[in-house]
């Protein structure tokens, strides 16, 4: 079979993969009145712009980094107000979703190392920041939980933390 194939393949699944672990925790993303055709506009949104916003060559620093993530939360928020809960999505929700991106990109494809990690609650609670709920972590939180990290490579960092402490996992 066809390598390329296959890596498209993997492509789409680390594009749910990222999108599913963004909006399925936590507090509602959605109105209660949405249908299901809106969440699929959204989530057809996502996937389009992770893929073209992030693209195997995104070598941000850390400074444009948050401002990408900002510019993409405020786009989300523009084109989806409506079927929005509060009018917008979380920074908290946006940072998982394209910190999981280029994590599984890295990870599965060799691509350059991920400036940031995505930060959830077993990161929140290890550096004990366990008042903060990613789904609803602000922009400020955002960058606190990132100065508490004493680790030149977050992302490392962060696979060797959730590889020990996410109890899913434990056998």
């Amino acid at each position: 079979m066809d390598q390329s194939i296959k890596k498209e393949f993997l492509e789409r699944e680390i594009l749910t993969w990222s999108i599913v672990g963004g909006l399925s925790r936590g507090r509602n993303v959605y109105t209660k009145e949405t249908k299901e055709s809106d969440r699929n506009a959204l989530k057809r949104f996502l996937r389009k712009e992770l893929r073209d916003r992030f693209d195997s060559n995104y070598r941000p620093d850390s400074e444009h980094h948050i401002n990408n993530l900002k510019g993409f939360k405020n786009d989300i928020d523009i084109k989806f107000r409506e079927i929005l809960e509060h009018k917008e999505i979380y920074f908290g929700r946006v940072q998982k979703i394209v910190n999981l991106y280029l994590k599984y990109r890295w990870v599965c494809f060799g691509e350059q190392r991920p400036i940031h990690c995505p930060i959830d609650s077993i990161i929140l609670k290890e550096l004990g920041l366990s008042n903060v709920y990613w789904t609803a972590m602000t922009m400020a939180q955002y960058k606190t939980a990132l100065a508490k990290i004493k680790s030149t490579s977050i992302a490392e960092w962060e696979i060797d933390l959730f590889n020990r402490k996410n109890i899913t996992y434990k056998q």
